[in-house]
């Protein structure tokens, strides 16, 4: 709340927040490897003996035209750059990758289906708050809340079933299933309806005036681990956002996290009285220790919530006095 912690909350679509930070940044001195069409798929980079700069390889060796003393990873939780960087490598085969996205990456069981809805939210939600509610066995969550004037968002985490006989876990929406919105959308009414109870007619409501087109399906997945280092041991690397730290999304802080790593990342730089070296190193101890702290509180509100559960501690004052000095 505003009241609470000074700040109000937004929410944006991820493609006009990337373009404005993409504006505010010198073209001059930052290149943006994921805009260029013929980048590939880069498997790892070079640094050159004489001037110290990296060049990125791609996995069919090609070395792409961009380079520069220092990379920042932002590619995700499937990172090709937190592999390098947690096994001091410089490059990785496509198995290498494979292998090792595979043993790093924990599917939660649950999928997350969301949208923004052009419309306000009904009379009886208080203005500007957030609103959840969860089926008593865990098996389905329910958002909803202010998204802009004349804007809603709806999210639903809706859990794997497992057959209590075989122990055979089937997924509520198969992962072919993912691109063919419109069914998607019926499913999701489909489900809804089947819980049986008023209380989650508000989501009803916002699926059904949904536009499919408008819909983002997605696995919920985290890394195993945050840390222990967010930079390289050359120096060359550093990782911010879901690079950096993909956790579970149970308070909805992962796109702040990756604010918070800029920030952080840019005030470290700002002041590097030892070094780009010195400055990397503060970065990467301070973010690790906010990042497993925030990852501890949501495994275990996530746990709660697969429980039937109530939340529990209720940390936004803690998530939202966070000072970029700290």
């Amino acid at each position: 709340e505003l009241s609470d912690t000074g700040l109000p909350i937004t929410f944006g679509r991820w493609g006009a927040l990337r373009k404005i930070l993409k504006d505010e940044l010198d073209g001059d001195l930052v290149s943006i490897v994921a805009d260029s069409s013929d980048s590939g798929d880069i498997c790892g980079y070079e640094v050159d003996d004489v001037d110290g700069y990296v060049t990125l390889r791609t996995s069919d060796g090609r070395p792409l035209e961009e380079r520069g003393n220092l990379v920042i990873s932002a590619e995700g939780i499937r990172s090709t750059f937190r592999l390098l960087v947690n096994n001091d490598r410089r490059s990785l085969s496509p198995d290498e990758k494979a292998g090792l996205v595979a043993a790093d990456i924990k599917d939660s069981g649950r999928v997350n289906v969301k949208a923004i809805v052009p419309v306000d939210m009904s009379p009886e939600y208080k203005s500007g708050y957030q609103y959840a509610w969860f089926a008593p066995d865990g098996g389905v969550g329910c958002f909803c809340g202010p998204a802009g004037a004349g804007s809603t968002y709806w999210a639903l985490s809706i859990a794997d079933s497992v057959d209590k006989e075989s122990g055979e876990v089937s997924r509520f929406l198969s992962d072919d299933a993912h691109d063919d919105l419109p069914a998607v959308k019926d499913s999701v009414l489909e489900r809804l309806k089947g819980l049986g109870t008023t209380d989650c007619n508000f989501a009803i409501d916002l699926v059904d005036r949904t536009d499919p087109g408008l819909i983002y399906v997605s696995r919920s997945e985290e890394s195993s681990s945050v840390g222990p280092d967010l930079t390289s041991s050359d120096g060359k690397i550093v990782l911010v956002g879901d690079s950096a730290h993909g956790m579970s999304g149970s308070y909805g802080q992962n796109p702040a996290l990756a604010l918070e790593d800029a920030a952080v990342l840019a005030s470290c730089l700002k002041s590097c009285e030892d070094g780009l070296g010195g400055a990397l190193e503060r970065y990467s101890k301070r973010r690790v220790e906010r990042c497993l702290e925030i990852q501890r509180r949501s495994a275990e509100r996530a746990a709660r919530a697969m429980r039937g559960e109530e939340a529990g501690e209720d940390v936004s004052k803690w998530i939202h006095r966070w000072n970029v000095e700290d």
